[in-house]
This record gives C-alpha cells, structure tokens and sequence, in this order.
C-alpha cells in the first residue's frame, strides 16, 4: 500500500528504536522522511543504510528551540513541505523524587514535553501554510500507570496526553489533527543496554520484559510505528486529540 504516497513526514528520534522502526515504516508506504536524532553518528550510519533518497537525516537536540525549528525548517526546505510530525524522542532516569537533581529534571522535561512543543510549533507554522496536517506524539502506559523509579519520565509521559489535547482544539481549525500513540512494554536497543546494567543475560531481561501483559509478551518497534502509521494516515481522519494505546492489554487490568 501507498498510505503516504506524496506526504512528508519530519520523526525525531528517529536513529533507534520506535523511532527507527516507523521511518522505515513510513519510506514502505511512499513518504518522504527527515528524521532527527541527537546521536548524529548513529543518525548518518541509519541513513546510509537506507540508502533511500526519500529519507534524510539531520541531527538535533530538540530540547533547544532553535535546533527543533532548524529541523522542520531543514525538512521543508529539503522536501517543500511537512504533512506529518512524529514527536517520538524521549530520555528517562531511574530515580524517585528524593534522588531527581535539578539539571535532571531540566533535561527529562527538556526533551520529553519541551521538545515535542518546539517541534510542534515549527511544524503548525508550516502546516498552516500547505493546508494542514498531523502531529503524533508518544506518550507512554506511563502516562496512567507508574513505573519504579520513573517520575521524571512518569511525569512527562502524563503530560504528553495533555499536551496532545490542548494542540488538537486549538489547531482543529488550522486543519491539523494531533494524536498521542502510547507504548507499553517494547523491546529496544535501549532494554539490551538496560538488561547489561541490571546484570541481566538478553533472555532473562526480555522474558521478564512484558509477562505482566494480556499477551505475555512484550512488543516490538515495529508494531508501534504501524499504529503511528495509521493514525498519521488518512484512515483515521475523524480522530484527534485522543490516544492509542499498543500495550498488549497492559493498561486494560
């Protein structure tokens, strides 16, 4: 299928993971992609194996504001538009709130909720100008279950459903539909990083990882970029300023 044939689509974190996965999701079905990610040795190796003219890279810290509007700027003037913004880049800290310092918490909220605002008004900007659009953010189960040691990341996956309200009624007018998707359990490069410093083997980390599902299992990249897909598509027209949950029935206990 060509769900995003002639469609231009900007996905931050895009050199790893979740974020990987669905711009190579979104090449499969004909759009044109920038990604952007803060580590540019992995961003240009991910873009030469591509190998795909349809898809550019550009590396971005994206809690600075100038940076995150230099990256939708850079992909329209690239591409000669942006229908589609992926706000997908996130970090975490596993500390409770005794432990969180200032400059942590600076940096979670930095990229997490401040991050995806930048980017967001870069991208309406340039949306009102082509005739609209959509924005996808990434919340989290985190952002209604809590995890250990999660309240920096806990506290800006909650964030992101709000953040994701306000935008889609206050630019339903502009013609921009803004949808939040919200993994739970997905086994990325980050959990192979994980499991080493918990001391953990790959299999003991990943069987662990997702027993506490409907599915007993947890989920990979690739599941959540097509439900990114979808409602960045035009199947899902009539939806915005909800989200979509791919947690394997985690959130439904």
């Amino acid at each position: 299928m060509d769900r995003m044939r002639g469609k231009v689509a900007a996905i931050t974190g895009g050199g790893g993971g979740i974020g990987a996965a669905t711009v190579r999701r979104f090449l499969e079905e004909g759009a044109k992609v920038a990604f952007c990610d803060r580590d540019a040795e992995k961003g240009n190796a991910f873009e030469r194996q591509l190998g795909s003219d349809d898809a550019l890279f550009k590396p971005a810290d994206v809690s600075r504001e100038t940076e995150a509007s230099h990256f939708i700027e850079d992909t329209v003037s690239h591409f000669g538009r942006i229908d589609v913004l992926v706000n997908n880049a996130a970090v975490r800290n596993y500390v409770d709130v005794t432990e969180a310092s200032v400059e942590s918490w600076d940096h979670v909220l930095g990229v997490n909720l401040k991050g995806f605002a930048f980017c967001a008004k870069a991208a309406i900007l340039a949306m009102r100008r082509s005739g609209g659009g959509v924005i996808v953010n990434l919340a989290s189960v985190r952002s209604l279950v809590a995890g250990p040691k999660c309240v920096q990341y806990d506290t800006t996956k909650a964030a992101i459903l709000g953040l994701t309200r306000s935008m889609a009624r206050d630019h339903a007018p502009d013609n921009v539909r803004v949808m939040a998707v919200g993994p739970g359990p997905i086994f990325t490069d980050f959990h192979e990083n994980r499991a080493k410093d918990l001391g953990q083997t790959h299999n003991e980390y990943r069987e662990a990882f997702g027993n506490d599902t409907m599915l007993n299992r947890p989920g990979t990249p690739m599941e959540v970029a097509n439900a990114i897909l979808f409602v960045a598509s035009d199947e899902a027209s009539f939806m915005t300023g909800t989200c979509v949950f791919v947690d394997g029935g985690q959130t439904g206990f």
